[in-house]
């Protein structure tokens, strides 16, 4: 029995120390929900125009509904992705219109904070809004 149990801690701690030393990586994640909680902020640099869309049953429902919605508001083809996921969002720009950052966030406090923060010094949040 002794002979038995030391190849297996062995074995434990190896395969948790491959675990840990692996870098964290950040999923690609989508997946269905019902009634909707996906949403995706767009953006267009050229026009200015944004989209936020909100409970849609995948993330790619919602980011493809951001971006059309987007180019149609703004009479343009350019509109980009600028976030996606399941919780709050908000669009900063910054104050010489450069820069659109879009941010989600649990709450929409920390959404509107790291819009902020990405879009710089002097910026505004344009559009915001939570799934729900």
């Amino acid at each position: 029995m002794r002979n038995l149990a030391l190849p297996a801690v062995i074995a434990v701690l190896v395969a948790a120390g491959s675990l840990a030393a692996a870098p964290a990586v950040k999923a690609d994640v989508d997946f269905y929900c019902r009634p909707g909680c996906w949403g995706a902020a767009a953006g267009s640099l050229s026009t200015g125009e944004e989209s936020i869309r909100l409970n849609y049953r995948t993330r790619h429902e919602a980011e493809d509904a951001a971006v059309l919605w987007c180019d149609v508001k703004g009479k343009t083809n350019d509109c980009e992705v600028l976030a996606s996921g399941l919780g709050c969002f908000s669009i900063a720009e910054s104050r010489d219109g450069k820069v659109l950052a879009g941010r989600e966030a649990l709450t929409q406090d920390a959404a509107d904070a790291a819009a902020l923060d990405g879009a710089g010094p002097g910026s505004t949040v344009d559009l915001r809004d939570c799934n729900g």
